[in-house]
């Protein structure tokens, strides 16, 4: 693969690829404020991803996107005019979001960090559904689209965030994605805090968000399709220490806030990452042969 020059970072970059390849790692990422610096080195799609490891990273960006795409279509697609355009405005917000959340779980201020997830799924909730929904080339299949997603929105998954799910489990009805589960290993020093922790998420969640993987004060495993009500479902459990008779999470539960998100965020970011694969992966597929 001829290297492309266009492919490294810099300011000028359009952030719909900057997020991309910020995801996935050997990035230094500079605070524009405070002047602090730091390297991010996760690969946050290589759990769910094959990837040749001896390829380079820029190989391994356009392999993760489809194993046919060709280096000139990825090119087109992030660098050229009218594409490199196209919802400008949000993936710089999404960059910002996904910047500051990098910017806090490296400085391991994991309970900010944990405020940007949520940020993220926030502004996500309405723009990955429509943004994929749009990129379906004829009117048809763009209503049918849409049509599904509001279908099922409704109940206990009415509003934004519930639109996002009912998104999920209808662009992903065909993907074995629907039957895996995103895991939250609890691998503290000490069985006990392990228990603490395991309870007290365990507690304030819903049955029906875990997989059958969980294992019992080690492990929670939360269904892929139930991550977005899991991430809002421990917000509010956390942030509201009364909302309408619900149990919430107790100072006295957490043994200490970073701590207790320290083992959370990374997986549920990682969800997030997947999420935006998938809509980089249908929406380059507008660029014309």
């Amino acid at each position: 693969m001829t290297f492309d020059r266009r492919f490294l970072l810099s300011s000028a970059t359009p952030s719909k690829y900057r997020v991309l390849r910020t995801l996935i790692g050997s990035v230094s990422i500079e605070h524009s404020t405070i002047g602090t610096q730091f390297t991010q080195n996760v690969d946050y799609l290589s759990k769910v991803y094959e990837f040749k490891p001896e390829v380079s990273v820029q190989e391994r960006l356009v392999n993760y996107i489809s194993e046919d795409l060709t280096l000139d279509d990825a090119r087109r697609f992030f660098f050229d005019i009218p594409y490199s355009i196209r919802n400008k405005d949000f993936f710089q917000r999404f960059e910002n979001e996904v910047l500051n959340y990098l910017y806090y779980q490296n400085k391991k201020s994991f309970t900010t960090a944990y405020v940007y997830i949520y940020r993220i799924l926030e502004l996500i909730s309405f723009s990955f559904p429509l943004i994929y929904a749009s990129k379906t080339y004829d009117f048809k299949h763009t209503f049918n689209a849409l049509k599904e997603f509001y279908e099922n929105n409704k109940g206990a998954n009415s509003g934004e965030l519930g639109f996002l799910k009912s998104a999920v489990y209808s662009m992903f009805k065909d993907h074995d994605f629907l039957t895996t589960s995103v895991d939250i290993e609890l691998d503290f020093e000490d069985e006990e805090t392990q228990s603490i922790i395991y309870n007290a998420i365990y507690n304030v969640t819903k049955p029906d968000f875990y997989h059958t993987d969980t294992i019992d004060n080690r492990r929670l495993a939360i269904k892929f399709g139930e991550v977005s009500s899991f991430i809002a479902s421990l917000r509010n459990r956390f942030f509201h220490l009364f909302n309408r008779g619900d149990k919430n999470l107790e100072s006295s539960d957490l043994i200490d806030s970073d701590m207790f998100f320290s083992k959370i965020n990374d997986p549920l970011f990682g969800w997030l990452s997947v999420l935006y694969l998938e809509v980089i992966r249908f929406s380059i597929g507008e660029v014309s042969p």
